[in-house]
């Protein structure tokens, strides 16, 4: 298939998508289907290219398989506040991807306020703590405020962990000038800026039992007792054929974080196939590395199970093939594994 990048307006093109149309007799059950007739948020991660005429197969993907969607970057901080200014926040991409949200019945994740990786140049010209909390409060409460209820599931915090010794908070984080408590006061601002939204912290290579999860789990148990309005905490889980559920001592992980209350979602998954071995084999394994993240999921009743992507043709990991659907939006063994699950888990 030719997939061009040309790109026309984003609010025309956002109007020209239609709502997944029910079932006809007979048809096979779409992911979407199948995860909301278990209460479960499905879904994956948009960009631009949802609104590439030349490539109708993205946003008819998306339609059809997901009731979910999260922002791959159009809500980071960078890409909506280059200026320190409110008034000049930059929220047409986002909210065209919400508008088509809307239209199709899908429920958005937001995607994130404070990350480290996507501070634009001002912040980091801030060097003294009060200045530093105004202008996280006025970001947050700006950003939040600007969605309202159209957004009521929001990563708060992104990767304040670092992967040194000990996994003590990143020395690099930007934000960090605004005190030892300013993932607390994140999560404050968020939450008095939406009262009804679910507040999540997300981070990477916390999938398994391992120091950095149990840093994952200090943290959050931390902000828990301190009153804090923290609902759920995201696993990336950007993983490769390689990755064994089981051996990672995943479930159990997992489940820590369900007895304390909180929300558990697996927010950006990618599986990139490693390794020796043929194609099929390949996918094969593929395959049962994303059915062994669904049942898992599914054993602690999560409440989202989120890909990060659509189709190896625009992943972030493209050479890794890591996505359900090929370069040319064709199912894949993983994504019949991911319906098999949906189908049986638990029956």
């Amino acid at each position: 298939m030719n997939h061009q990048k040309s790109r026309l307006g984003l609010a025309v093109l956002a109007l020209s998508l239609s709502v997944t149309p029910a079932l006809a007799s007979g048809q096979a059950p779409s992911l979407r289907t199948l995860a909301s007739a278990r209460g479960l948020l499905l879904g994956g991660a948009i960009s631009g290219e949802l609104f590439n005429a030349d490539n109708p197969d993205e946003a008819a993907t998306i339609n059809r398989e997901y009731n979910a969607v999260v922002a791959e970057n159009a809500m980071k901080m960078r890409a909506i506040a280059n200026s320190p200014d409110p008034d000049n926040y930059l929220f047409a991409t986002a909210d065209a991807m919400v508008a088509s949200a809307q239209k199709n019945g899908q429920t958005v994740r937001g995607h994130t306020l404070i990350w480290h990786d996507s501070a634009p140049a001002w912040v980091y010209e801030i060097q003294e703590k009060t200045a530093m909390r105004a202008a996280m409060t006025q970001y947050i409460t700006t950003v939040v405020k600007h969605f309202g209820n159209r957004i009521n599931i929001w990563d708060v915090v992104n990767e304040a962990i670092s992967d040194g010794p000990g996994n003590p908070l990143r020395n690099n984080n930007p934000f960090a000038v605004a005190g030892p408590d300013f993932i607390a006061l994140a999560f404050r601002m968020a939450h008095a800026a939406n009262p009804a939204a679910r507040l999540c912290y997300n981070d990477y290579s916390v999938e398994g039992l391992n120091g950095k999860s149990n840093a994952m789990y200090a943290l959050v148990k931390g902000l828990l007792a301190d009153g804090v309005p923290i609902h759920g905490v995201g696993f990336q889980s950007h993983l490769d054929t390689n990755f064994s559920v089981r051996d990672s001592g995943m479930q159990a992980n997992l489940q820590r974080f369900r007895d304390l209350g909180l929300d558990v979602q697996l927010t950006e998954v990618d599986v990139q196939m490693v390794g020796s071995g043929s194609e099929k084999e390949k996918l094969a394994r593929q395959a049962q590395v994303y059915g062994e993240l669904l049942s898992t999921c599914l054993a602690v009743k999560c409440s989202a199970f989120m890909m990060w992507g659509v189709s190896d043709l625009t992943s972030w990991r493209a050479g890794g093939k890591p996505l359900i659907f090929d370069g040319d939006y064709v199912k894949k063994p993983a994504y019949g594994a991911l319906i098999k699950v949906l189908q049986t888990a638990g029956k």
